[in-house]
């Protein structure tokens, strides 16, 4: 009993303490982060998640510049 309660309390501190690092203070790193590994951009949830406090320009910027680092497959 006592272990599982401590593996619940385990995992929310490990995934809230995963939500406060996204919710960091670099936002062109955390663009250039989802822009490189393929996602759309996430400012929208980000700034959900973190109540607003989204830099969207930097973001947009990081995402830009981790997209275009990004392997272009070519379509024949």
């Amino acid at each position: 009993m006592f272990a599982t309660r401590m593996g619940r309390v385990l995992a929310l501190v490990v995934f809230l303490g995963g939500c406060a690092a996204d919710c960091g203070g670099d936002w062109h790193a955390i663009g250039a982060r989802d822009g490189r590994l393929g996602a759309t951009p996430q400012a929208d949830i980000y700034a959900s998640r973190c109540g607003g406090n989204v830099d969207r320009a930097r973001y947009a910027e990081g995402w830009e510049a981790g997209n275009a680092m990004r392997p272009r497959t070519p379509y024949y």
